[in-house]
């Protein structure tokens, strides 16, 4: 009868054993996988795997892509600057924020709110990061906005996502963000050197 009960312990033990372990694998996440896109040979950004690429999320957007089940969705737009130049644009990456915040961005958001921007350097490049929170049709939202300035242009990368999801992704958001590079340029694409920049002394970023 003993050793009966201690063969039943035994079986128990190695039941719970054997659970444990399958609850340890099953909390596991699984470690998203990037893939590198190159974009019309002027810059790349690493994105998850499970992202798809699409078209519909703005008509200006150079780079989109989305899942919509895991509701996680990112674009990139991107300006060059010989070309603002030849508009009379003449942005440094403070000016290029306040513009596009000041577009109406947020407005089209209910209650919403732009975080102070955090200053960044992401492949060598000045990056201002800032987070804009709200509601859209009473859906609790959170975006990631990053703007870049490289020698060539402003890249502007907006992720986004529901409130209720942002502890899933944010994580993937980051990582896009800081794996943006700008790819080699002609350097004819070069906007035309300001008369104080050769006696302007740069403020330590």
């Amino acid at each position: 009868m003993y050793f009966a009960n201690l063969k039943k312990h035994q079986m128990y033990s190695r039941s719970i054993l054997l659970l444990i372990v399958a609850l340890a694998f099953a909390s596991c996440k699984r470690e998203t996988v990037l893939m590198e896109v190159k974009v019309n040979n002027r810059y790349s950004l690493s994105i998850p795997d499970y992202l798809q690429a699409c078209a519909d999320l703005h008509k200006d957007a150079s780079m989109q892509y989305q899942n919509v089940e895991k509701d996680i969705y990112v674009m990139v737009i991107d300006e060059k600057k010989k070309t603002m130049q030849d508009y009379n644009l003449d942005y440094d990456i403070d000016t290029y924020f306040n513009n596009i915040v000041s577009q109406g961005f947020a407005e089209n958001i209910k209650d919403g709110k732009v975080s102070i921007p955090g200053r960044q350097t992401i492949s060598g490049n000045k990056a201002l990061i800032a987070e804009v929170t709200g509601k859209i049709e009473e859906n609790e939202v959170y975006y990631k906005l990053a703007l870049i300035e490289t020698p060539y242009s402003f890249y502007q990368i907006l992720a986004w996502t529901s409130a209720k999801n942002k502890e899933k992704v944010e994580g993937d958001i980051v990582k896009m963000i800081e794996s943006f590079k700008e790819l080699p340029h002609p350097a004819e694409e070069l906007p035309e050197p300001k008369l104080s920049d050769s006696v302007s002394i740069a403020p330590a970023w």
